[in-house]
């Protein structure tokens, strides 16, 4: 402890980490004590807020750790992610944002399956909320032990810790912040969280490159690494059913945007539709931003550094290198990481406590809630979630990058994506076609998973998504076609 507190990384680390703990218990001075105010801040957040929240949240330790991996081994290739993330960041906001902030006020929900179930009735809206809870639990309790992993892997490579220590302390900080302030201690610390990381993404590749002796030399030792000559190449190398499947990586993972739940609940809150028009112009420019800094950081890594065992600990290894970075600058570099794995956990854990408290307890069952007892329901979800996520966490350390987008993102966004996407966008969707849609998405997204071959020529969400897709419409056409629904008004309103 005394080496801690004499390490300028860990001082200014602590630091940081002190104030948005602070920033998370303050701002529970301003609940409301309501259930709409604990989901959604009162549906009340500013383009800024709105906007750097949602985009935190969306990208997690897998951009700073993952993402920064991945382009130390692929190299200038994978800046095709950054078109795929920037056409789906366009998408969720210019088109997917206001239609579900009106069918969400429109019919009081509070969650995704709130809203996917209110143009229905009977047995089909209460299979939608089912099914819509089970996929919240299971893939966001595997999304969370990732991020987790990640905190683990942070804590480990940086003070030393033991994997274990490292993702008990990640779990406790966030789930103690998340308990005390709900969402608007999420939103508001997610905005420093995010405003962070594209701070130190940003200026780590600079660095770096600048260390190197320049552009023009850090392009020739990228051109020349020994260990693989498609480092320059923009499709890495692949031709043929290859190249399929390496687009179908970089511009198919952005298909998972649109069926992220703790991402759309931000659009849910967005005050006014200024704020929605202004959140999607701030958003795609920082996803951007992000994204190429944290690929250019990967690339000039390789460079600076050479054989790494493990290029996703690149942040770490750069923080902790006092010839690069002060020893406080490394420590804000540890936050950054801290910062990416927060903003997305905190999230993921408020919609899990919502699809327990008020999709089952509330929609499901229909019991009824005081104040009090809804808010101790909430904050005991957040717990049992954080803790089943901590205790998968514990048991195994993983590649960040496969595990999220293998599952957690994958699973969510076939599930969920083309069912909000049909909801909105076409009225002639019925609620089995929207039943059948997420099960299929989902199913097809684990079973795809399971053969090494097929996952290795096509990311499982291309076809999850598209399976999930086609069966909504195929199941709405067989269907009698359903009356005039808030979907529709929805639609009405944002036209």
């Amino acid at each position: 402890m005394r080496e801690l507190l004499q390490d300028p990384v860990a001082i200014s680390f602590f630091v940081y980490t002190l104030a948005i703990f602070g920033l998370g218990i303050y701002s529970a001075r301003l609940s409301k004590g309501t259930a709409a105010d604990f989901f959604l801040a009162d549906r009340g957040l500013g383009a800024w807020v709105a906007a750097l929240s949602a985009s935190a949240s969306a990208e997690s330790g897998w951009v700073t750790m993952g993402l920064v991996g991945m382009a130390y081994k692929t190299g200038v290739a994978a800046l095709w992610i950054v078109v795929g993330t920037f056409a789906a960041f366009l998408f969720n906001w210019f088109v997917i944002a206001w239609r579900l902030r009106t069918s969400a006020q429109q019919s009081d929900s509070l969650t995704l399956p709130d809203v996917l179930a209110a143009p229905h009735r009977g047995s089909a809206a209460t299979m939608i909320r089912i099914v819509g809870v089970l996929i919240i639990l299971s893939m966001l309790a595997a999304y969370v032990a990732a991020n987790l992993n990640a905190a683990g892997k942070m804590f480990q490579e940086t003070f030393d810790w033991t994997y274990a220590t490292g993702v008990l302390i990640g779990a406790g900080f966030v789930i103690i912040y998340t308990i005390t302030g709900g969402f608007r201690a999420v939103a508001w610390t997610d905005v420093v969280q995010g405003s962070f990381m594209i701070f130190i993404v940003i200026v780590l590749p600079v660095m770096l490159i600048s260390k190197i002796g320049g552009w023009n030399e850090f392009w020739s030792k990228l051109a020349a690494d020994p260990r693989s000559s498609t480092l320059t190449d923009p499709v890495a190398g692949n031709t043929g059913l290859a190249l399929i499947g390496f687009f179908a990586l970089y511009l198919g993972i952005p298909l998972g945007n649109p069926g992220q739940p703790h991402v759309l609940i931000r659009l849910m809150a967005v005050k006014d539709k200024t704020a929605v028009l202004r959140g999607g112009v701030i958003s795609s420019a920082w996803v951007v931003a992000l994204f190429t800094g944290a690929i250019f950081l990967g690339m000039a890594a390789r460079v600076t550094f050479g054989e790494m065992a493990d290029p996703e600990a690149t942040l770490m290894v750069i923080a902790t290198d006092s010839s690069i970075v002060p020893g406080f600058v490394g420590g804000m570099i540890i936050a950054a990481v801290l910062a990416a794995i927060c903003s997305t956990v905190d999230s993921q854990l408020l919609v899990s406590a919502s699809a327990v408290s008020h999709d089952v307890m509330v929609k499901l069952f229909g019991i009824e809630l005081s104040p009090k007892v809804q808010m101790v329901i909430d904050r005991l979800a957040v717990l049992a979630v954080g803790a089943i996520a901590t205790a998968i966490a514990m048991s195994d350390v993983r590649s960040v990058f496969d595990f999220v987008l293998a599952y957690g993102w994958a699973g969510l966004g076939a599930g969920f994506g083309p069912a909000l996407i049909m909801t909105l966008l076409w009225r002639r969707t019925t609620g089995w076609g929207v039943v059948t849609g997420m099960v299929v998405g989902v199913a097809t997204a684990i079973i795809w998973k399971q053969f090494p071959d097929l996952q290795k020529q096509v990311y499982n969400l291309v076809p999850a998504f598209a399976f999930s897709l086609m069966t909504i419409v195929i199941v709405s056409l067989a269907m009698p076609k359903p009356r005039n629904d808030s979907a529709s008004a929805a639609d009405g309103a944002a036209r």
